[in-house]
């Protein structure tokens, strides 16, 4: 599955509607590290783990007809983008290595956390252990590169999150 046919499935599975690029990227990478091995590279970027691949298979889509990307005006003048199927698809029955079943489970676990942020905060712990070299110093280097959003509440769910996907291991 390349990066544009990833990108549109996704957008499926989410009822063809996604609101937010860090919505969008943090639950990628979370899928993918829980299995969906989307053989994507995924970079530290400012809100945490990020991929230029999904980015640009987003844009391929649009280029393709299959999505439409609206670009909206948020609070306090933040920009955000609307991500929809411009037709609807076939369910595929794998989301990379992930069985449909597991995507659709793993987002909704997600999708029950309603912060962003909070998504951002687990996904960032998730990408500094696993792949920054940060390992048990995670949650207090995710402090450090977000001390406004990084509260003890937020830190507190996005661990719960990470339990609740199964990707406890190794966080300390």
């Amino acid at each position: 599955m390349n990066a544009t046919e990833l990108a549109v499935n996704l957008i499926a599975l989410h009822g063809g509607e996604v609101v937010g690029r860090t919505r969008l990227q943090k639950r990628t990478y979370l899928l993918h590290r829980c299995g969906g091995d989307f053989e994507l590279s995924f970079v530290y970027h400012h809100y945490g783990p990020y991929s230029f691949d999904l980015a640009d298979g987003l844009i391929d889509a649009r280029a393709e007809d299959l999505i439409e990307i609206e670009e909206k005006q948020g609070s306090y003048g933040v920009p955000y983008a609307v991500f929809r199927l411009k037709q609807s698809l076939a369910e595929p029955a794998r989301l990379g290595d992930l069985p449909i079943c597991d995507a659709r489970r793993l987002l909704g676990t997600m999708a029950e956390e309603r912060s962003d942020i909070v998504l951002e905060i687990a996904a960032t712990i998730v990408f500094l252990r696993d792949e920054g070299g940060y390992k048990n110093q995670a949650i207090e280097e995710t402090k450090v590169r977000k001390p406004l959003k990084a509260t003890q509440q937020r830190l507190s769910r996005a661990q719960s999150l990470i339990c609740d996907l199964g990707l406890s291991v190794a966080l300390v």
